[in-house]
């Protein structure tokens, strides 16, 4: 019976920390393209830049995050 709470919880707890990565993801992903085309029309401000820069970085994290996740999951040794 515990075992099976256990997993319920685990059950959710998984669903929601998927939930959050993809709003981050989506977030940053959208970030990055108002950006982009901001820039295509007019030089970014150093807080625009910086801004991007770092939504760029931390999407790369989740991407890695996400290939990893999958590799483990596929049991792949090298990705």
């Amino acid at each position: 019976n515990k075992i099976r709470h256990l997993r319920q919880f685990l059950r959710g707890w998984a669903k929601n920390e998927s939930g959050i990565y993809k709003v981050e993801k989506d977030r940053l992903i959208h970030l990055t393209n108002e950006l982009d085309l901001k820039a295509e029309s007019i030089l970014l401000d150093a807080d625009e830049r910086a801004s991007k820069t770092e939504a760029e970085q931390r999407l790369r994290e989740l991407l890695i995050e996400e290939e990893t996740k999958w590799a483990l999951r596929a049991k792949v040794r090298r990705i």
